[in-house]
């Protein structure tokens, strides 16, 4: 009896030490042989990229924010004509061609602007600089977010990759171990032909998160619009949740976000419009100044010419124009008002999302993952002693690498999440460390 018992428990011993080798934590990527972007386990060359560095690069290079940068600086030039003068004019005016009766008239025009003109342009040049500035700080904001969601969308693609690699060998483990049973009469054959689908399933899944890996890649060389991201390894922490400031701080954030300014700048220019067309009511003056030289029979002789101009609004006064701008005007109003409210909206929403994920995470890694992998343990010994059947080690394998999965899709639902709020308020909110536990 004593016999049969340690050699009962120097089995479990030796299982568990078996069992300890062949799944390694996922906390140490290197441990799982995690592939590069296409696929290789090897390292490519140079320092890792952080996440500071992809957004420096793509801040440089990604063509949309350089097209809104673009867009940006154009405005100056809009600004600079919105205040020119108009050009004075000169004319000559010649009558009669013979030489004893002919008279030459030269004239120097000037239009002077009446009625606020050349300021109403330049209050609708200046708003629309504003806005400009905003849709380029909006553009920012947008690729920032973009970005992150691509960095740790691709720290989650390779998480998940770790997840399916500990899976596959964990299930090519299980077939062979079946296999051996089979052959020595303790297992059915049913049993291995079931851990030898197992196993095919978990190696079509290491495909699959394989490519899924090279995908994200691609995805973020897109938005930074450099090969640097293909060419070297990337450095983060997925797990590093940031703590953020109460929902109200952040709604009281929105006054200064670029979507509220650029609506603001839009509006205030809509307005401004109204006063150019209103200042188009005013007629301009054109005054002349010049000279005449006559000759009548032979005999010259010089004359000051001075001349005044202004049109008689009789016809048009410009209403259609105004009523069109009044009419933009409100609209630029509504649009600021709904604006607003799909700001706040769409800011509750992404808190929201980003409480609920978090949450999710900590509770996952700090109560359902260790139970997981406590059973997964439990029953994979049991099985090697034969106390439990093939179909516990399927359940207990799948329910620890489901919950696994689940936890680094809430670990990246929180990092998007986190991002949209940097977004929304037109800033990266600070990074930090969410609290949890070292094992799990």
């Amino acid at each position: 009896m004593f016999a049969r018992s340690f050699s009962a428990l120097l089995l479990a011993m030796v299982a568990t030490a078996l069992h300890a080798q062949e799944m390694p934590s996922l906390a140490d990527p290197s441990a799982t042989g995690m592939p590069d972007a296409d696929g290789r386990s090897e390292r490519q060359s140079g320092p890792a990229l952080t996440l500071d560095d992809i957004l420096g690069l793509a801040m440089q290079a990604n063509p949309a924010l350089r097209g809104a940068q673009a867009n940006a600086a154009a405005t100056d030039g809009a600004l600079m004509q919105a205040g020119a003068l108009p050009n004075p004019q000169v004319s000559l005016l010649q009558e009669g061609f013979g030489g004893l009766e002919r008279t030459t008239t030269a004239l120097v025009s000037q239009v002077i602007e009446l009625g606020g003109k050349r300021s109403a342009r330049l209050d609708v040049a200046s708003y629309g600089k504003e806005a400009a500035l905003a849709e380029l700080g909006g553009r920012a904001a947008d690729l920032q977010a973009r970005v992150t969601d691509a960095f740790f969308g691709l720290l989650a693609a390779r998480r998940q990759f770790q997840v399916a690699n500990e899976s596959e060998r964990i299930a090519a483990r299980f077939a062979e171990l079946a296999e051996k049973r089979v052959w020595a009469g303790k297992a059915s054959p049913v049993d291995a032909t079931k851990a030898k689908a197992a196993a095919s399933s978990a190696q079509i899944e290491l495909a699959n998160a394989k490519t899924r890996v090279s995908m994200a890649v691609e995805k973020l060389a897109t938005l930074t619009g450099s090969d640097l991201v293909r060419a070297r390894d990337i450095a983060g922490d997925l797990q590093a949740l940031a703590p953020v400031e109460p929902l109200s701080g952040l709604l009281a954030r929105l006054d200064d976000a670029p979507l509220t300014r650029m609506a603001r700048a839009e509006m205030l220019r809509a307005d401004a419009a109204i006063s150019v067309e209103r200042a188009k009511r005013v007629p301009d003056i054109t005054v002349s100044a010049g000279m005449k030289h006559v000759v009548t029979g032979g005999v010259s002789g010089n004359q000051a010419v001075v001349g005044v101009s202004i049109p008689l609004p009789l016809f048009d006064s410009n209403k259609g124009a105004i009523l069109e701008a009044t009419h933009k005007a409100e609209k630029a109003e509504a649009d600021f008002d709904g604006e607003k409210a799909t700001l706040k909206l769409a800011l509750t929403q992404a808190y929201a999302d980003y409480s609920s994920a978090a949450q999710e995470a900590q509770r996952l890694k700090n109560n359902v993952l260790p139970a997981a992998r406590e059973a997964l343990d439990a029953v994979s010994r049991g099985y090697e002693l034969g106390k439990f059947s093939f179909l516990d080690v399927m359940d207990a394998q799948r329910t620890f690498f489901q919950e696994e999965s689940r936890y680094v899709q809430s670990l990246n639902d929180a990092q998007v999440a986190h991002a949209e709020l940097g977004r929304l308020v037109g800033a990266r909110l600070p990074s930090g460390s969410f609290p949890t536990t070292e094992r799990y």
